[in-house]
């Protein structure tokens, strides 16, 4: 960011390109920062965890093939989501580009989910979590006039909303968002005495999504009781 110096293929090796030049520049040795490594860190942690928490963890054992292009499919999903939530926590920014292709790839993974048991897919739950997901901070968006949440929160949603497919883990999803946001920004807006700090909802969005994802088996059986 400092000197514009076109990064190589030997810079942007995960972890090792960090660690080899010290956590600065190539070219004019300012420091490069620590969200990097931490992104690449926390990444490799999270495909890690979503093997050992995916919700059919038998069919990635049994070398089943769909569950396995799912499961690749979804590791390129959290890849994205991970540099978006790196973009939005340090400039308070959401790619629409980015977003657009997490759409993509979100659509194609609810399609393989649903194409064994599309006869049974239930269409209506579908439509209202798309409502309840994206359509909350749609509206929260357009009555504040941008004031509580941005114009690319409600655009981020519709990726999280297509792969949760139903409307009990969106309505979860907003619910697990705004408590990981509360409980992240207040202590920081208390201690700073800051009633108009700017808070990037993008990273929130994308935990509370992950934290629904993981446990949507235990959140459908809570609903069952």
């Amino acid at each position: 960011m400092h000197c514009k110096y076109q990064l190589q293929w030997y810079d942007n090796i995960p972890i090792i390109s960090w660690l080899s030049l010290g956590g600065k520049c190539r070219k004019c040795k300012k420091k490069i920062g620590y969200a990097e490594i931490l992104a690449e860190v926390g990444l490799a942690v999270a495909f890690v965890l979503s093997f050992v928490f995916w919700p059919n963890q038998d069919g990635l054992l049994s070398t089943d093939i769909l569950e396995i292009v799912k499961f690749a499919i979804f590791l390129i999903q959290l890849t994205i989501f991970t540099v978006l939530f790196i973009y939005d926590a340090k400039w308070c920014e959401l790619p629409l580009g980015l977003m657009l292709g997490a759409l993509g790839v979100a659509v194609v993974f609810e399609c393989l989910a649903i194409w064994p048991n599309l006869s049974e897919f239930n269409w209506l739950s579908f439509v209202g979590g798309l409502l309840i997901l994206p359509g909350f901070y749609f509206v929260m968006y357009k009555i504040s006039n941008e004031c509580w949440v941005g114009g690319g929160d409600w655009i981020l949603c519709l990726p999280l909303a297509v792969m949760l497919a139903d409307f009990w883990l969106g309505l979860m999803c907003v619910f697990a968002a705004n408590v990981i946001g509360s409980a992240v920004m207040l202590p920081v807006a208390i201690k700073n005495k800051n009633k108009k700090m700017k808070v990037p909802f993008g990273p929130f969005l994308i935990l509370g999504f992950l934290v629904v994802f993981f446990a949507q088996e235990l959140i459908f059986n809570l609903l069952v009781i």
